[in-house]
């Protein structure tokens, strides 16, 4: 079968939908036969996959759709946009407008998690039989440390960054706005003097970020155990899990969360807001609160209590195993075949 995989998200890179489609096309090529073309305008495919509903990916589908089993990984629901991008008040309808034609048209939309399944159904008004729930997949190449190598490398690790094997060191990571809850993040750095604050990555979207002058004004002002790295290459995020000892995402709104999967591989300790997403796509295996004084208490205990740090520890490692890449292929290419032998 001949696949033609649509994204611009290589053009901002340290996003999640970046991540995603980068998975995806590992995914095909480690374990498919299947003939992968990347962005196309043109030709014959059995397959047109989307991750971004950018123009030229809208007219692609339009003029693939007769053809091709159309596929588009919704990577975006409407209140993905508040507290991401700028004015997003004043042109959201329009934009969920020219969401809903996108997967209207298409033939299947891969729902992230169940949450996003049923935001689409009951926000966008998408016809339920339309979306198939896929999860993303987490590469172990990249993300998996084993149990027995984390303290070795740890110790290397923050030997190069300059910290000290007995910093305690809570890592975040995801693009800066206030949707991530960076603020509290930043909160909980002024407030835990004791502890050592990371986060990872950037601002892609530059000066369309929403609070684009407030979170400039926190990276500007960050108290001095706490340090914003930038955006980093993929394959260098494995040295900032491997350096921490905890993960924190106080996101207000995901979709999924990759990066949550990414941290489990090197069996941190997970600590995020208490969302209904996550409660399907992660089971019990972290813990969550809804204020700075719920992760206080949380980070503390992780800290101060070796027991209640190594189960949490076993409970991430089991997080990753669960998103097996094997089984998530099996997945999509029934998802693939029985598509295109419908459309035939």
């Amino acid at each position: 079968m001949k696949i033609n995989i649509l994204s611009i998200a290589h053009k901002y890179p340290g996003q999640g939908v970046y991540s995603a489609t980068e998975d995806h096309m590992y995914l095909l090529e480690k374990y498919s036969d299947y003939e992968i073309y990347q962005n196309k305008l043109f030709g014959k495919y059995d397959i047109l996959h989307i991750h971004t509903i950018n123009p030229k990916s809208f007219f692609s589908l339009l003029f693939h759709k007769k053809e091709s089993f159309c596929v588009i990984s919704a990577h975006i629901v409407p209140n993905s946009l508040k507290g991401s991008l700028k004015l997003n008040r004043f042109w959201l309808f329009l934009f969920r407008i020219y969401l809903w034609s996108f997967y209207k048209i298409s033939d299947v939309v891969l729902a992230v998690s169940e949450e996003t399944r049923e935001e689409l159904i009951n926000d966008l008004k998408i016809e339920p039989e339309k979306i198939k729930v896929f999860r993303n997949i987490v590469r172990k190449d990249l993300f998996y440390t084993s149990q027995k190598d984390k303290e070795s490398k740890k110790k290397f690790l923050r030997k190069k960054y300059g910290y000290s094997v007995n910093d305690f060191v809570v890592l975040g990571a995801g693009q800066i706005q206030p949707r991530k809850g960076i603020r509290d993040f930043f909160e909980m750095a002024s407030e835990l003097k004791d502890m050592k604050f990371i986060w990872v990555g950037g601002m892609p979207f530059q000066k369309m970020t929403d609070g684009y002058e407030e979170m400039n004004e926190l990276i500007n002002n960050a108290p001095s155990n706490l340090f914003f790295a930038g955006i980093v290459n993929r394959e260098k995020m494995i040295d900032f899990y491997n350096m921490a000892d905890i993960f924190f995402l106080p996101s207000l709104q995901e979709t999924f969360g990759l990066v949550v999967l990414e941290a489990a591989g090197s069996g941190l300790p997970i600590v995020l807001r208490d969302l209904e997403v996550y409660k399907k796509i992660f089971n019990s295996c972290y813990l969550s609160g809804t204020s700075i004084q719920d992760f206080m208490l949380i980070f503390r205990k992780l800290k101060n209590d070796i027991n209640f740090y190594k189960e949490y520890e076993s409970k991430s490692y089991k997080l990753f195993d669960m998103y097996n890449e094997e089984k998530a292929f099996r997945e999509l290419k029934k998802i693939y075949e029985e598509g295109v032998n419908s459309k035939k």
